[in-house]
Formats: C-alpha cells, structure tokens, sequence
C-alpha cells in the first residue's frame, strides 16, 4: 500500500534548512539540546514532538489504520519526529520514553496488526544486521535474493 501525505515532517521553524552546528552557532548548544529532546518545547516557529505527533498519529489512524484492518500491508517512511510519535503511539510510551528514543536511520523496525492491536516484531541490533524479517513465504523468497551491506 502506497500512501503519500505532505505534512508528515517535522516544521522546524526558525531552525530549518541549518546543520547541527550551524544551529548551535545561532541559538546555543544548550538550546538547541533542549529542542531537539524535549517532547513539548518548540523551536522558533517551529512544531515541539508533542505538535508533531497530533498530526503524525491522526494521519496514521485515519489513513493507514484502514488498510491495515482490511489486510493490506504499509510501509510507513518518515522524518525521525513522525516515527518517532507513531512508535509512541503504538508502543503506549510517555512522553519521557519517547525523547530518549533513538532511531536508527535505514533501519526498519516491524509492526504486526492482530485484532486491532499493534505487535513489535522488533529490528535489528545494528545497521549491520540484515533488516529484512521473513514471516511469510513471499518475505522469506525476497530475502533469499536480497543481498545487504554491511
């Protein structure tokens, strides 16, 4: 299944289009620590992980849900925030646990949906670890002609 949604980034305000260091230069390491880990504080014109997620789990819910219910299979790829929020979501974490959440970028992390509920299935330990999870015969014949870097 195949969604697209135009909104479903992060708006970083003020701090968009800088790099890390750029960043801290203007505003100040601490600052910009506090930004980028706190759950409700936004940057300067910006959207807090909190604002974020009402717009991330809202599409999730109203978008991808669906397909899920009737079957189909969805691959959500998306900013950190965004995955950030729906793993929140589906995982029940606080606001404290999802701060401290670290994603690994290129490293899919699978969901089973049974009866309504979501099931980590996991992901790998580390991006040399091959990320393909085989539990249906199809996945396990695409993974057979997979080849992967380390």
């Amino acid at each position: 299944c195949r969604l697209k949604h135009p909104m479903a980034f992060s708006r970083y305000g003020e701090l968009q289009g800088l790099n890390k260091q750029e960043t801290a230069d203007r505003f100040g390491k601490e600052q910009v620590h506090e930004w980028r880990r706190s759950y409700d504080t936004p940057p300067p014109n910006g959207e807090s992980l909190e604002m974020c997620a009402d717009r991330a789990v809202s599409y999730f819910k109203d978008q991808v849900v669906p397909h899920l219910t009737a079957g189909k299979h969805v691959m959500v790829a998306a900013h950190a925030n965004s995955l950030r929020s729906i793993i929140m979501h589906l995982d029940k974490l606080t606001s404290q646990e999802v701060i401290s959440l670290e994603l690994s970028t290129g490293i899919p992390m699978l969901y089973i949906f049974k009866e309504g509920e979501f099931i980590r299935r996991g992901s790998p330990v580390g991006p040399s670890e091959a990320s393909v999870y085989a539990y249906t015969r199809h996945l396990i014949e695409v993974r057979s002609v997979l080849t992967f870097d380390a």
